[in-house]
């Protein structure tokens, strides 16, 4: 019981705060738009180079809030499902203290590029005031004032760094909810774009919903985990494991997720897992149809200027690794090409050898050639490869099926042993630990190596 006038006077207060917690206690779905534009240096009037829609889910954990997120985009590139969504955990003073913030991924002049799109909490709620101003980085803040957007009451607030105005934030003035936000982005050799988001939605979920969708969040951040995926890995393919692994739960996910946002999300996943699921099998039948085989004769030219033929390779055992080898623009997995670098340096003295052949149509062609060999000359001396590159244009590929045709992707690896015979064959990325390398191909050299060392019956 309450025993005096300021013990009455707190009792509004005291409601206030229970109201409050009770609302926070619920998962909360914000919904937001955007676009990427860029901005024409000629005065033409800008057009969006993409469009994307974000959603995110705030469930209170640990003090704060855990965010969830889900980029859907269109235009100039997209994240594969595996990156489309994540968890950013945000204290509670609204500042982000773990996990990834959400991103779109756009491609400009052939690079593609991480562009951070903002979180739904205002980390600096706690500022919002007329007239006020702080630093945080390299970012002076300031709040302009008060305006309306999308009919709802929110502070203008910018923030500014020594290049001049680099972002705005529109927050809701009784919540720290962000509105609208936009920023300046740089890409490529100074090429400017502008990122916009604005709130499309915003509303508490039912008790039932909640629990169904947190349901789903968590058999997807498993998923997520389980796949081993490098953080911002930007190819779409999976490796046959990270397919098993996907199919294994998406009949799960297909009834979890029923009538919420994420159908889209999973609907995706199943028609990519069924399409790479095909693809592998294809994949699987050209190993067979080649493993045992003698490898196909061949010449090429070399990026040296010399020559090299099959006749070369015999009585070592060789890793013939085909790849587009392309300094422009440096994309993954050329970090692969370092690992054999080192494997080599490892098995070389036991009779080990590797060539990699750089694939591009450029080589066949006069008025292509010299380009192509610049961008795989850049390649190689910014890993400081040791071992010899070829050029091939396409024929010798052929020879070997060319999984492109497959609609699989590149590197190609053919380890050929001292006969001539192709013993392993090798489409994609290998899973990479870096204290290991590549762990299974050193496995099958270390096969080989024991078998030559071995007396023929």
């Amino acid at each position: 019981m309450l025993k005096n006038s300021h013990q009455k006077a707190l009792l509004p207060v005291i409601l206030l705060g229970v109201l409050t917690q009770s609302v926070s206690a619920q998962t909360r779905e914000l919904q937001y738009s955007g676009t990427l534009t860029q901005k024409i240096r000629n005065g033409e009037a800008s057009a969006p180079v993409k469009q994307f829609e974000l959603y995110t889910l705030l469930t209170p954990a640990r003090g704060g809030q855990e965010c969830f997120h889900l980029v859907s985009e269109r235009g100039g590139g997209a994240w594969a499902w595996p990156e489309r969504f994540g968890t950013a955990t945000i204290d509670g003073n609204n500042r982000r203290s773990g996990g990834r913030p959400p991103h779109v991924l756009h491609s400009h002049d052939g690079v593609k590029y991480p562009v951070e799109t903002p979180l739904p909490l205002f980390e600096f709620a706690d500022q919002l005031a007329n007239n006020a101003s702080w630093t945080s980085g390299r970012l002076e803040y300031s709040v302009k004032g008060q305006t309306k957007i999308a009919k709802r009451q929110c502070w203008e607030v910018e923030a500014v760094d020594n290049f001049g105005r680099r972002q705005k934030f529109f927050v809701a003035d009784n919540e720290p909810i962000l509105v609208a936000a936009e920023r300046r982005v740089f890409m490529g050799r100074g090429d400017e774009f502008t990122l916009r988001v604005s709130l499309t939605g915003s509303k508490m979920l039912e008790t039932a919903e909640a629990a169904k969708t947190s349901t789903a969040v968590a058999s997807l951040k498993k998923l997520q985990v389980a796949l081993e995926r490098s953080e911002g890995t930007t190819k779409p393919e999976l490796s046959p494991a990270q397919i098993e692994k996907a199919s294994a739960v998406l009949p799960a996910l297909v009834d979890q997720t029923e009538g919420l946002p994420l159908t889209k999300l999973v609907v995706a996943m199943s028609r990519d897992v069924r399409a790479q699921s095909q693809r592998a099998g294809d994949v699987t039948s050209l190993k067979k149809k080649f493993v045992g085989q003698q490898l196909p004769g061949f010449v090429l030219p070399t990026l040296k200027g010399a020559q090299l033929d099959s006749a070369s390779l015999k009585g070592k055992i060789t890793v013939l690794h085909f790849w587009e080898y392309q300094g422009e623009p440096l994309e993954e997995p050329y970090g692969q090409v370092g690992y054999l670098d080192f494997l080599l340096n490892r098995r070389g003295r036991l009779g080990v050898s590797a060539v990699g052949v750089a694939v591009n149509e450029g080589f066949a062609k006069p008025e292509t050639l010299a380009a192509a060999k610049r961008s795989v000359r850049k390649l190689r001396d910014f890993m400081n490869l040791g071992y010899p590159i070829a050029l091939d244009g396409g024929n010798f590929i052929k020879q070997l099926g060319d999984p492109r045709q497959l609609d699989a992707s590149l590197p190609l690896w053919v380890v050929v042993d001292p006969d001539g015979k192709i013993a392993d064959f090798h489409v994609g990325v290998y899973p990479i630990n870096p204290d290991e390398g590549l762990r299974d191909l050193d496995a099958v050299i270390v096969r080989l190596i024991r078998e030559k060392r071995s007396p023929r019956k």
